[in-house]
Formats: structure tokens, sequence, C-alpha cells
């Protein structure tokens, strides 16, 4: 049980530092979603806990904003 929840988180880490995905929420533009995310990594960051704790609050701070984490669309060239 402890493997599987810790394979789970691991892949949900992962999967937030993927260079191809973003923060997304309907009607939010991108200045708006970036001070959203920037004022949840100043808050988690008051709290002084160890960095795979501390992306993992940001990640929670950003969903209960109503943003989704999602794969970015890969431009046309």
């Amino acid at each position: 049980m402890k493997f599987a929840l810790t394979s789970v988180i691991l892949l949900a880490l992962s999967a937030c530092s993927s260079p191809n995905a973003e923060w997304v929420k309907p009607q939010a533009s991108k200045d708006e979603t970036y001070t959203q995310f920037s004022e949840c990594s100043y808050q988690v960051g008051l709290a002084k806990v160890a960095e795979p704790q501390r992306e993992l609050m940001v990640a929670h701070c950003m969903r209960g904003k109503g943003y989704r984490y999602v794969a970015a669309p890969v431009p046309v060239r």
C-alpha cells in the first residue's frame, strides 16, 4: 500500500515538473494565472516545508483557486 501511494505521489510530482504543462482556469489571463501561482508559492514558502511537500502544497493551493494543471498545446511550426 505504501509503495502504491508513493508511486502515485511521485507520478503527480513528475507531471507538475513537465515543461509541456500549464495551470489553466476558464476566463483567467496568463497574468492572473502568474499572479495566483506567485501568491501560492509565497504562502507555501512561508510555511518552511521541504521541497517535495512545497510543490504538492502549491498544487493544492492552485487547485483550490479553481486552476487545473493540463498539457500545454504544442505550437505549430
